[in-house]
């Protein structure tokens, strides 16, 4: 038997307790984006109250794009590989000092992708998007 602590239940919610919902500030073209904030409707909330985001393409982009095809046995073993990163999440906790630390980044290969946030409720997040692309951001909130 495992015990759950009060605060890790409170900040470490099952995914089926979150919803997924669209940052109306997207989509984010390429190049760098700090997000200390996002747009649920008209209402501006912080990347704090998260529980992780989903990364979805936006637009038409071939979904191989970047794939180098491996050994394929025609059943459960497939090899192939993205060789390209789409993008890359980085999930930011500020000091003491006030500097911003990375916690946990996360280069994405294949979208749409899930990002559960390892240290929950971050203080920001920080984006890198790979050129010719943009994407869609779909943050994990509480029902």
């Amino acid at each position: 038997m495992v015990d759950v602590g009060i605060i890790q239940s409170l900040t470490r919610l099952p995914i089926g307790l979150l919803t997924p919902t669209l940052d109306a500030n997207g989509p984010y073209g390429p190049g760098n984006h700090i997000l200390s904030t996002w747009k649920d409707g008209v209402v501006v909330r912080n990347v704090s109250d998260t529980f992780g985001v989903v990364v979805q393409a936006n637009g038409a982009i071939a979904p191989s794009l970047g794939l180098t095809i491996g050994f394929d046995d025609g059943g459960t073993v497939q090899c192939d590989e993205f060789d390209m990163r789409i993008v890359q999440v980085v999930q930011l906790f500020q000091a003491i000092t006030g500097t911003w630390l990375p916690m946990e980044v996360s280069d994405l290969h294949v979208v749409p992708s899930v990002l559960r946030w390892v240290e929950d409720l971050p203080g920001r997040i920080g984006l890198y998007v790979s050129p010719t692309w943009s994407v869609d951001l779909y943050y994990l909130k509480t029902i």
